[in-house]
């Protein structure tokens, strides 16, 4: 059995088919206005909602931690499955909305807080045993996606699966391979299998951002597929490469990490890297080599 945690990017709660005029009449009903500085744009696709909860594969014995229900639309979806949710939302006006929402569905529980500073530990500790690991689905705001993955893939006990819409660009850094690999690629890649399952069109929104959105699957690893001797370190490297991502790979190990050029040359010849590959042609493998035997080199 598994727990899914969703991310919302703030929607409406109504038992209508979405579309613009009923979002609008649900802002209006209880006064609200969307808050840019949260990222708030509310989803108005009907099929879009039903295709994120159909991927995360919501029963009603699931465990859901949702983050941003907003005006809940996406929300009143997975309570409608029969699944436990549990919302975090950051801004206070959407109070009134989950408090009906409660009177509903008693499977529904919430609090207001930032999702960055929730315990996610707790929360994973608090849940079933019967469960074993949650997932996540995630409807977030785009300027927030990496500081929420990083919060999930830090975590003690991480998802079992996340499924999220964000922003189509940042969907494709997530699946990139070598030749287009990005900073958050690695990050995603290293604890699980990212795939995109559908582009959504920014008109599925209201109001409808600049760019286009996808909804992405990342499987997290059952077993760690990849053994890193320290993290922080592995981390150190690939940042300090992808500071000068359009510079040749010698050249950023010597400028950004303070390595020896004789060093950085015999390393790479090692592990059979080009001189003057960039940070975005190696794979998640290449950097796990590089890193290690940097470190290796370091404490001799």
């Amino acid at each position: 059995m598994f727990i899914y945690v969703i991310f919302v990017v703030f929607v409406i709660s109504d038992n209508k088919v979405m579309n613009i005029d009923n979002i609008k009449q649900l802002l209006k009903k209880y006064n609200l206005s969307p808050n840019f500085t949260y990222g708030q744009n509310f989803l108005i696709d009907d099929d879009v909602l039903n295709n994120i909860v159909n991927t995360a594969k919501v029963t009603s014995i699931d465990q859901i931690l949702e983050i941003g229900p907003g005006i809940g639309n996406l929300t009143e979806k997975l309570l409608a499955t029969g699944a436990k949710v549990f919302s975090i939302e950051k801004d206070p006006k959407f109070l009134p909305i989950f408090k009906a929402l409660q009177k509903k569905y008693p499977n529904f529980e919430f609090t207001i807080e930032d999702f960055l500073n929730f315990d996610l530990l707790a929360f994973s500790n608090n849940l079933p045993q019967v469960a074993g690991r949650y997932k996540a689905v995630a409807n977030i705001p785009y300027y927030i996606t990496g500081k929420i993955l990083r919060k999930f893939f830090n975590a003690a006990k991480k998802p079992a699966e996340i499924v999220l819409l964000t922003q189509k660009e940042v969907a494709k850094n997530v699946i990139a391979k070598a030749g287009h690999m990005s900073l958050l690629g690695i990050s995603v890649q290293l604890y699980g299998k990212p795939e995109i399952i559908k582009i959504v069109n920014r008109e599925s929104f209201y109001p409808a951002p600049k760019v286009d959105s996808a909804i992405i699957k990342i499987e997290i690893f059952k077993k760690q597929k990849y053994k890193i001797s320290e993290e922080q370190k592995f981390f150190k490297v690939v940042k300090a490469c992808f500071l000068g991502k359009r510079k040749q790979i010698h050249n950023t190990l010597v400028n950004n990490l303070r390595l020896e050029k004789q060093q950085v040359e015999e390393i790479l010849k090692k592990l059979n890297i080009n001189f003057k590959s960039r940070p975005q042609e190696l794979s998640v493998e290449d950097w796990i080599k590089l890193s290690d035997m940097i470190d290796r080199n370091n404490r001799d």
